[in-house]
C-alpha cells in the first residue's frame, strides 16, 4: 500500500461538494483558546497535542456543538522547522497525527456524527531567495521550506483530514513553496489558502492586492481561497473581491481585534460576537462559502453565527 491509499477521499468529496452548494461554517481557533487555560500562555499551541490530547478533544468539540460544520485541526505550527524552534522534541509525524486525531475523534465526546476536518498547516518560517535568473528550484531553502510544507501536508492526509488549509499567508513569495508542497502530496485531495490582509484588503507582507493573491492561488492549483487574522471590516470588503476574482470557493474568518494584557502579561480579546453574526449573514449574501471566525473569538461566537444562518 501507497500513503495515498489512507486517504480519506470520500470527505474530500464531500467538502468540495458542500462547499459548492454552501454555506458552512467553520470551527474557530484553538491558539487563542488554549492562551486563556491559566498558566499557560508561554506553551507552544502544537505542544497541546501531545501533553493534553483531551483538552483539544473538549475544544473542538464545543465547536461542533455550537454549529461547526468544518473542524480544523490544532497544527498551525506543526510544521518540522517551527516545531524545531519551538524546542519541541516530538517528531512532526506524531505531532500531526495526534492534532488530526483529536479533530477526528471529538464525536465521542459529543455523541454527534464525525464533521469534516481541515489540517491547519501555516508558514514555515524558512525565508528563501531565488537562486539565479529567477530559477527557484536552484534554492536550496525553497527546496527545504516546500519540503517541510510536503511532509506536514502528507501526514495530516494520512492521519484522515478531507483537506489542508494553508492559512494566515502574508506574501505570495511565502504562500509559493507552500502550496508546491502542499499538493504535491495531495494527489488529488483538496487543498486551500487564506490570507492575512490589512483594512485595504492588501496582503501584510507584500502589499499584494487580494484580487492577485486569489488569481496566484488559483493559478498555483488550490480549490478554495479566503482571508484570515483580518478584521472584520476587512473581511466584509474582501468577500465580493475575491468572488468577483475567481471561480472557486470563499472562506472569511476575521480575528477578534488586538488583545489587551492583563496584569500577567496574558493576552484576553473582547469578541463582537453580535457584529460577528451580522457580518457573517452579508458574507454568505455576497458569496462566502466557508465562514467562521480567526483569534481571539470563541465558540459563543460560532454558535451566533451557525444562528444567523440558520434565521
Amino acid at each position: 500500500m501507497t500513503t495515498q491509499d489512507y486517504y480519506n477521499r470520500d470527505a474530500a468529496r464531500e467538502l468540495l461538494d458542500s462547499l459548492a452548494a454552501g454555506p458552512l461554517v467553520v470551527q474557530g481557533p484553538m491558539g487563542s483558546l488554549l492562551i486563556d487555560e491559566a498558566g499557560t500562555a508561554d506553551v507552544p499551541s502544537a505542544f497541546w497535542n501531545i501533553a493534553e490530547p483531551q483538552t483539544l478533544a473538549r475544544m473542538h468539540a464545543l465547536y461542533q456543538m455550537a454549529g461547526a460544520d468544518v473542524l480544523v485541526t490544532n497544527t498551525f505550527q506543526a510544521s518540522a522547522p517551527c516545531l524545531k524552534r519551538d524546542g519541541i522534541l516530538q517528531d512532526y509525524r506524531s505531532v500531526n497525527r495526534a492534532g488530526a486525531d483529536c479533530a477526528l475523534t471529538c464525536s465521542r465526546i459529543t455523541g454527534m456524527p464525525a464533521k469534516l476536518v481541515l489540517g491547519s498547516v501555516g508558514p514555515c518560517g524558512i525565508a528563501w531567495e531565488e537562486a539565479q535568473e529567477g530559477k527557484k528550484t536552484e534554492s536550496p531553502e525553497y527546496e527545504r521550506a516546500r519540503k517541510a510544507y510536503f511532509d506536514q501536508a502528507t501526514i495530516l492526509f494520512e492521519s484522515g483530514v478531507a483537506g489542508v488549509l494553508l492559512e494566515t499567508f502574508c506574501s505570495l513569495h511565502d504562500l509559493e513553496p507552500a502550496v508546491a508542497g502542499s499538493v504535491e502530496a495531495a494527489h488529488g485531495m483538496p487543498v486551500l489558502a487564506s490570507f492575512a490582509i490589512d483594512d485595504a484588503c492588501r496582503l501584510l507582507g507584500d502589499a499584494a492586492s487580494i484580487e492577485r493573491a486569489c488569481e496566484f492561488a488559483r493559478d498555483l492549483g488550490v480549490r478554495a481561497v479566503g482571508v484570515n487574522c483580518c478584521s472584520v471590516q476587512a473581511a466584509t470588503q474582501a468577500v465580493p473581491r475575491m468572488v468577483g476574482a475567481v471561480d472557486l470557493p470563499v472562506m472569511v474568518r476575521p480575528n477578534a481585534g488586538a488583545p489587551a494584557m492583563d496584569e500577567g502579561g496574558c493576552p484576553h480579546w473582547e469578541e463582537d460576537v453580535e457584529g460577528v453574526a451580522r457580518a457573517s449573514a452579508r458574507w454568505v449574501s455576497d458569496g462566502a462559502r466557508l465562514v467562521g471566525t480567526c483569534c481571539g473569538f470563541t465558540p459563543v461566537a460560532t454558535c451566533a453565527i451557525s444562528g444567523a444562518l440558520q434565521g
